[in-house]
């Protein structure tokens, strides 16, 4: 994503946890994320396999998970925890978000 990579769904190719996306969530924010296959649903899986390894992996699953909720509630994101972690944002996102909060 902010590393000009996008989240990959693909098919189980090895015998790593599969695990829900709010698990894998869990997992990465407790350190345990290594290894991980992420079951988007639909037989789709993500995995950490970008140059941003789980960092990047939990920013996706974030992502993934709140524009989830906005699909199926109508845009209630009251039922998102925030994390537990501070965000770390990837200098390329921060500038693509700062970029578009400058008016032209």
């Amino acid at each position: 994503m902010g590393d000009g990579s996008t989240m990959r769904a693909s098919l189980p190719v090895n015998d790593s946890p599969v695990v829900s996306v709010d698990e894998a969530i869990r997992l990465i924010e407790a350190g345990k994320g290594d290894g991980l296959r992420v079951d988007l649903g639909s037989g789709r899986y993500a995995s950490a396999d970008t140059p941003r390894g789980t960092d990047g992996l939990l920013q996706r699953l974030r992502g993934h998970k709140m524009l989830t909720a906005l699909s199926q509630d109508g845009g209630d994101l009251s039922r998102l925890k925030p994390p537990a972690t501070e965000v770390t944002v990837a200098p390329a996102v921060r500038e693509i978000l700062d970029a578009a909060t400058r008016k032209a």
